[in-house]
């Protein structure tokens, strides 16, 4: 017998471990095959998934059930424009369906499924709610739709001027909007100032205090004569001369009281909205807010700046005709006010001439205060708020103001801004004493206080304001001024500084000859 060969253990063993991997290696593959292949069976099922077709539920329209108890309705639906009657699945409790909610058809045009409300939608304004429920609702053109209040919209408490979202076949208002913010519309504040820190206006501070202060401070004595206090005031004239300032200490003072006092601050040419019934519903969210603010007795001072390009007479042509809506329906407000003793509307503005009559009759706004320029006098008042002893100075604070103010009223040449021509062709001097305004007069005081800002770091120590240095601010602000007349339309331009009562229909600016 031959010998047989010798069995290498280490070589089987090797074999066996490679056997070994490749198998494990095939058995990752074929879970990975078979993986792979799920997956595309469930892709393909997904994709082989009947369309559904959304649509908006109107009503049950029938819903029986037959001896067997299996149920048997339909429902009125709307996809689109197009209004439908389709089965509802006997899976489903037709009862359940909402009206306005989103339901799901199959390929069968059957109702298999309800969604929520959509959180989508078209937005309008509720112009009425109709006594059934039903609501008016419009869009930014004026188009008027009869909408149905969805079920959830049904719970809610829903008022003309609110804003809904309306399901796209407009027979649904499906959810009540938030009132958008108006905090950049109105600012409500309680002012610090004062009229003592109004100078200038002495005769005017006396008139507004008798007309406003005396009806809320002595109410009982006021009853007492069968009188109330005024609406509203308007405070007109030139710009500069502190109306806003007048209406902030108004408010200032009123609130010297127990319950204190609110400023409602309204910007009145942000008020001004291109789409039809922002600006009607903005009034409309303002005297809500003052009524608010007065109910507890607080004292509430509407402040309603440049009044004239809110409440423009009707009928003028300006901004497209708005003010025949604008204008009723701040009148509406204004009227609806009288039994709160604590709202005043106070208006400023540069142009009376064109306020609409009706805002200014007796009734409405009963007070009207012309706010006019600081004689010298008046602006040495006025100069003296900003230029004092308490300021780093080179002489007396009176005696540089004085000054000051003499070079600011002197009717010379060097203060002759131009010279205008009025409708019968007579040319008179314009000096910057005519145009001298307390917003100028403070503008004055800060150059030369900004001027000796700029001294004292170029010098490294304080430098004291001289009368050089209001000197030469004068200076500055006669340039600025009569640079300023060089582009203006000259009717108008006299007509809101007050000069001639818009007389003038020409102006030439003075040459620096100096």
């Amino acid at each position: 017998m031959g010998q047989q060969p010798e069995v290498d253990i280490t070589d089987l063993q090797r074999r066996n471990d490679q056997l070994a991997r490749s198998n494990t290696a095939l058995t990752a593959a074929l879970e990975r095959a078979t993986t792979a292949l799920e997956k595309a069976k469930s892709q393909l099922n997904a994709s082989n998934d009947a369309p559904r077709t959304l649509a908006t539920m109107v009503r049950v329209v029938t819903n029986v059930s037959d001896r067997f108890g299996v149920q048997h309705a339909t429902a009125q639906v709307m996809v689109g424009q197009r209004a439908m009657v389709v089965p509802v699945s006997a899976s489903m409790q037709a009862s359940r369906l909402q009206p306005g909610a989103t339901v799901a058809l199959d390929e069968s045009m059957v109702v298999v499924d309800q969604y929520a409300t959509s959180a989508t939608g078209l937005v309008r304004s509720v112009s009425e709610v109709l006594p059934d429920g039903r609501l008016l609702v419009s869009d930014t053109s004026g188009a008027t739709n009869v909408v149905q209040p969805s079920h959830q919209l049904r719970s809610c408490h829903v008022e003309p001027s609110d804003r809904v979202s309306v399901d796209p076949s407009f027979r649904f208002a499906l959810e009540l909007l938030p009132a958008p913010d108006t905090r950049e519309l109105i600012l409500e504040q309680v002012p610090n100032v004062s009229f003592a820190d109004i100078g200038g206006q002495k005769r005017a501070i006396e008139r507004i205090q008798d007309a406003i202060e005396l009806p809320y401070l002595h109410r009982d004595l006021y009853e007492r004569f069968h009188l109330s206090a005024p609406k509203g005031v308007l405070l007109y004239g030139p710009p500069g001369n502190g109306k806003t300032m007048i209406a902030k200490a108004v408010a200032h003072s009123l609130s010297q009281g127990a319950s204190g006092g609110v400023f409602l601050s309204v910007k009145g040419p942000e008020l001004l909205n291109k789409y039809v019934g922002e600006s009607e519903r903005c009034i409309r969210l303002i005297f809500s807010r003052a009524r608010e603010r007065a109910q507890d007795g607080t004292p509430v001072v509407v402040f309603i700046d440049e009044m004239d390009s809110l409440l423009r007479t009707r009928g003028s042509g300006v901004s497209s005709d708005m003010e025949t809506t604008i204008v009723p329906q701040f009148l509406a407000e204004l009227d609806g006010i009288e039994s709160l003793n604590n709202v005043l509307v106070i208006g400023a503005s540069n142009r009376i001439d064109m306020i609409d009559p009706a805002v200014l009759r007796p009734g409405r706004l009963d007070v009207k205060i012309y706010i006019d320029r600081p004689d010298e006098a008046a602006a040495a008042e006025i100069m003296a708020h900003y230029i004092t002893d308490a300021l780093p100075l080179e002489g007396d604070a009176q005696t540089m103001a004085q000054a000051a103010v003499r070079d600011m009223y002197a009717r010379v040449t060097d203060r002759q801004l131009a010279l205008v021509c009025d409708e019968r062709g007579d040319w008179s001097p314009l000096y910057l004493a005519d145009l001298m305004s307390g917003a100028m007069i403070k503008n004055i005081a800060d150059v030369a206080k900004t001027y000796a800002v700029k001294a004292s770091l170029t010098h490294g120590d304080v430098v004291r304001l001289t009368g050089r240095m209001l000197g030469e601010a004068v200076e500055q602000q006669f340039l600025e001024t009569r640079e300023a007349l060089g582009d203006v339309n000259p009717e108008q331009w006299s007509k809101v500084n007050g000069i001639d009562s818009g007389a003038i229909t020409r102006i030439r600016a003075t040459r620096d000859d100096r």
